[in-house]
């Protein structure tokens, strides 16, 4: 079982170390349309509140969590 096991993970890192030609839908360089500046401040607004508003609401009521776990240890 060992063998089989330690050959399937060698393919495996194999691949992972030698990728190959990356494949035929991914493409470098400029937009093929420009991104308007409506589209760019809508992307940052979206990022900024899934990363922030999450944090922002956990800080807010953070004396709730700190009253919880004093009530439990009691």
């Amino acid at each position: 079982m060992m063998p089989l096991l330690a050959l399937s993970a060698r393919s495996l890192l194999r691949s992972a170390a030698r990728p190959g030609p990356a494949p035929r839908w991914i493409r470098s360089g400029p937009a093929q349309s420009p991104v308007s500046t409506g589209d760019t401040v809508l992307g940052f607004a979206a990022v900024f509140a899934s990363v922030f508003l999450p944090a922002a609401w956990v800080l807010g009521h953070i004396q709730e969590y700190k009253k919880r776990d004093e009530d439990e240890e009691a």
